[in-house]
């Protein structure tokens, strides 16, 4: 695996195995409150930061949490914790109380997506005794959980993504070697495989565009990965980077939907190490934003659309930065000599719309 891509797997090392390997979870909601990862106490656990110096702590000692996702209001955090001897779902205030189960099924369970209305929550789940994995949604109140895809294919690593009006989530399955895009509706109909009319290699990172009509993800060319936009209605599918040789990953829609933010190694000599480029949703007009030796990789857009949060390795450790789209500025969001990772910011202007 590409070292750029590393990322997810190593969040979440001290959880275990799962019903995949640990994945980043991209939430959506407010640029001035950022969730994340570090490993600055030895274990894994959740922190929230304003970007400006003020970090919290959320989640305890002696415990390995991750994958953390914003409910659409900013009230609540739902991750991934062992606390209880297997990754589960929890729940907590944005102040890191009261911490609960989100069911109380005896199942492995991780990478938790909250709907728009953040009424229920999609995360992947599997019993102990079998390697079968399930797409699940439960119900925020009332607890009630209903698979929507049990088609027997592992899921997974990346958190499930919601269409912007909720009516369809698109995740990754594995289909023999390789895993494939799949999109299903709300209430578990028409499930299908939307990626492998482009090739028959690996795919990644999808995300809905705002309008739910299309799916961009990565699909590996074999030497390089492209990044492409498959329409769910017509089929009709558009390679954005044909020209490219270099390792493309991490696509995401800006919140009015005309730029796309992604890493890649295109300019790089040696096709190893990542910055951080915006174009637009065409596949016109790329910009690298943060060029830097080392490597920049997994972007999220802020709120407003004017700045871009990623990690890099420039410092030595993974470390979050933001960059500004217009000027280029750069500016590192935290500052220890550790880990943080897995962000995930506040994002609420989707669901405003």
């Amino acid at each position: 695996m590409h070292k750029l891509l590393r990322t997810s797997a190593f969040v979440l090392l001290g959880i275990g195995a799962a019903c995949a390997n640990a994945g980043d979870q991209p939430s959506v909601s407010n640029a001035d409150q950022i969730a994340f990862v570090s490993i600055r106490d030895g274990d894994a656990h959740i922190y929230v930061t304003d970007g400006k110096g003020d970090e919290r702590k959320l989640t305890k000692d002696g415990t390995n949490n991750g994958q953390p996702a914003w409910s659409p209001d900013g009230k609540f955090i739902a991750y991934t914790s062992n606390r209880q001897g297997q990754p589960k779902i929890f729940i907590m205030n944005s102040d890191g109380s009261n911490p609960r189960r989100l069911t109380k099924d005896n199942r492995i369970e991780m990478a938790a997506s909250f709907s728009p209305d953040g009424k229920s929550i999609a995360y992947f789940s599997r019993s102990t005794d079998t390697p079968v994995v399930d797409l699940r949604i439960t119900e925020f109140e009332t607890g009630k959980s209903a698979s929507v895809a049990a088609n027997g294919e592992d899921k997974g690593p990346t958190a499930p993504r919601w269409s912007a009006d909720g009516s369809k989530l698109v995740f990754l399955a594995r289909e023999g070697r390789y895993n494939e895009i799949w999109v299903v509706n709300r209430d578990g109909e028409n499930a299908r495989a939307i990626s492998k009319e482009f090739n028959k290699n690996g795919k990644a990172d999808p995300e809905f565009s705002l309008d739910g009509e299309s799916v961009i993800y990565v699909a590996d060319m074999r030497g390089s990965m492209h990044l492409v936009t498959t329409h769910l209605t017509t089929g009709k599918t558009l390679d954005l980077t044909p020209d490219s040789k270099a390792v493309n990953h991490g696509p995401r829609w800006s919140p009015d939907g005309k730029l796309l933010a992604f890493a890649s190694t295109r300019d790089d000599e040696f096709n190893t190490a990542g910055d951080i480029f915006v174009m637009n949703a065409d596949g016109t007009q790329i910009r690298n934003l943060s060029k830097d030796p080392r490597e920049d990789y997994y972007p999220q857009w802020s709120a407003d659309g004017k700045n871009i949060v990623f990690t890099s390795l420039r410092t030595g450790t993974a470390q979050v930065f933001a960059v500004d789209i217009d000027s280029k500025t750069t500016h590192r969001l935290m500052t220890n000599t550790s880990h943080d990772m897995d962000h995930t910011p506040r994002w609420l202007t989707i669901h405003q719309n």
